[in-house]
C-alpha cells in the first residue's frame, strides 16, 4: 500500500473532500480522540479566503480502509451523474 495516499473529488466550488495524512501541526483542531496522529485522514477543505480550512471528519482505521473509502465514494458518485465530477488518486 502507498504510504502516499491522497485522494481528492471536489464537493462543489470551494470545497473538496479528501483523504490522506497529514503532517503533525498542519490542522489547528484537536484530533487528539481519534488516536495516534499517524494514519488516513478524511477531512474537507474549504479554499474560500477568511472562512475556509480544513475540518477533519474522520480518521480510517488503516490504509486498507482508506483506499476502500475513495472506492465506494468513486462508485456511490458514478451512480449520481449530476454530481459525478471525478475522483483523482495519486
Amino acid at each position: 500500500m502507498d504510504d502516499d495516499l491522497y485522494v481528492v473529488s471536489r464537493i462543489d466550488e470551494h470545497r473538496s473532500i479528501c483523504i490522506s495524512t497529514l503532517p503533525k501541526g498542519f490542522i489547528e483542531e484537536d484530533v487528539s480522540h481519534l488516536g495516534a496522529h499517524s494514519g488516513f485522514y478524511i477531512y474537507e477543505m474549504d479554499d474560500r479566503p477568511m472562512v475556509g480550512g480544513i475540518i477533519v471528519l474522520a480518521k480510517a482505521a488503516s490504509s486498507e480502509a482508506a483506499l476502500r473509502l475513495a472506492q465506494v465514494w468513486r462508485d456511490a458518485r458514478s451512480i449520481l451523474p449530476s454530481v459525478n465530477d471525478g475522483l483523482i488518486v495519486a
